[in-house]
């Protein structure tokens, strides 16, 4: 077995190239929004190459026909582990078309990673995994309908904790820059959760751990332990998306912004976690105003990192009735992207998007905390400071990505020069 990684960014013949150059019987594919369209062109080149081979097609987004599939091949429908070895065990003789084969538990999944990936994975990102499902249900996410509560490891027994520090061992030997845990949202196992990081926390190791979690879930034994860790070791990704409850709301979003907001400013008061947090635009009632007063509301907090995402009606999620229901209009191939919402305009999404690349620039690379932390203060609100930013990007025809970060400073203390604020 061969595991081949590339970027999307990289050409399709070069792709084509390094996979076809094996001349394998089965090749496996995952299908998901950001490949979508380049397995969509790749597959095709890849059948005319290899005529006898197989293609085994999963993921999110594995549609036979979409992909330009032979009758020989293969699409795996939902978990994979389950199919994937029911067709080895059978030396992939099965008749192509669509499988679904029940997956077994996730605690009895073998560690996925092997010896022979170490060179692979050195300084790389590798990813985790100790619990499948989500309660929370949001309605733009894959989780919305998965009914699994599956965690890997039960910490309250003894066996569980010696494989979970082993697989954890495991993957520190394998030397990767960063651990990321798939996770959905990583502590709604409290035990679990605190388990793991105090495993990281007591580490002589530079690898960043990363984890998805829900700020309103933390609680002050939570800040006392991640104040322990030293910087670089913990980074926290939080979805707050809006602070508007009649938004969150309509799309079943559970959420409890005063709470999130309390957590967030004690991480970032008290530890030296790194704090990304996201917000999202387009979703169902909200307005222009909406989405500035939660960048308003998030940047106060000064995470290390914000980032404002767009929406996207994404296939088998219920936003997708949702969003016909309102009148959304948005793209009909990946990613799916809303152009416009049933309050915010087509102009309006488009600024929107102008200005997460301005956030992108001048907030999320860090080089003005200090400055921005005294524009907050002094009372001014981040969003129209963004804006201030954009409006000089657009006065002089500047890029919002690739200027230098001599550039960045010459147009930030133009903005907000002493007699200017």
């Amino acid at each position: 077995m061969k595991l081949l990684e590339f970027t999307t960014s990289e050409p399709l013949f070069e792709i084509l190239a390094r996979i076809a150059c094996h001349k394998a019987d089965i090749y496996c594919f995952s299908a998901y929004v950001w490949n979508r369209n380049m397995l969509q062109a790749l597959l095709p080149e890849l059948a005319k190459l290899q005529p006898l081979s197989r293609i085994v097609l999963g993921g999110p987004d594995a549609d036979g026909a979409a992909y330009g599939l032979r009758p020989q091949d293969y699409v795996v429908k939902g978990p994979g582990e389950g199919a994937l070895r029911h067709l080895a065990d059978s030396a992939f003789t099965l008749p192509g078309g669509e499988l679904e084969h029940p997956a077994p538990p996730l605690r009895e999944l073998p560690f996925p990673y092997r010896a022979a990936d170490r060179p692979a994975l050195r300084d790389r990102l590798v990813y985790y995994e100790t619990f499948r499902g989500c309660p929370f249900r949001c309605a733009y996410c894959l989780s919305a309908t998965d009914d699994r509560h599956e965690p890997r490891f039960d910490v309250s027994q003894a066996a569980d904790r010696r494989r979970l520090r082993s697989e954890l061992h495991r993957l520190l030997s394998f030397a990767p820059r960063t651990i990321k845990f798939v996770d959905r949202s990583f502590n709604i196992n409290t035990a679990l959760a605190r388990y793991i990081w105090r495993f990281a926390i007591g580490l002589e190791s530079s690898c960043e751990w990363h984890f998805e979690i829900y700020p309103e879930l933390l609680s002050e034994e939570d800040i006392e332990l991640l104040s322990q860790a030293p910087a670089g070791r913990i980074r926290l990704e939080t979805g707050i998306q809006t602070v508007n409850r009649a938004v969150n709301q309509a799309c079943g979003r559970r959420s409890d912004w005063p709470k999130a907001r309390a957590m967030l400013l004690a991480l970032r008061r008290r530890t030296q976690v790194s704090v990304h947090a996201d917000l999202l635009a387009g979703l169902p009632g909200e307005t222009l105003s909406s989405v500035l007063h939660s960048l308003d509301e998030l940047a106060a907090c000064l995470p290390h990192e914000i980032q404002l995402g767009t929406l996207k009606i994404l296939s088998g999620t219920p936003m997708q009735a949702i969003a016909r229901q309102r009148g959304y209009i948005w793209m009909d191939g990946p990613p799916w992207q809303v152009l416009a919402s049933d309050r915010l305009s087509f102009s309006q999404m488009a600024t929107l998007q102008d200005l997460a690349r301005i956030i992108n620039l001048y907030w999320n690379k860090g080089e003005f905390r200090e400055q921005w932390s005294a524009l907050l203060a002094e009372g001014h609100r981040a969003s129209q400071l963004f804006l201030r930013i954009l409006a000089r990007h657009r006065e002089q025809g500047l890029q919002l990505h690739s200027i230098s970060a001599r550039h960045r400073a010459e147009v930030f203390a133009s903005c907000f020069a002493a007699g200017d604020r």
